[in-house]
């Protein structure tokens, strides 16, 4: 099954369809290749990146 993922780059903007076997990775937009983390499932929130360990 794919879905759309919009790209958070206010410059671009674009939609693009991912398959479900992205979900909760990262994928470059295709347009400008800004790093899109693909949520894991509709209406989650792409997950946080954890802060450095020190």
């Amino acid at each position: 099954m794919v879905f759309a993922v919009r790209c958070p780059n206010p410059s671009c903007q674009k939609f693009m369809l991912v398959e479900d076997h992205q979900k909760g990775k990262v994928v470059p937009c295709l347009l400008c290749k800004t790093a899109i983390r693909v949520a894991k499932g509709p209406g989650d929130p792409p997950e946080k990146k954890s802060p450095a360990k020190k």
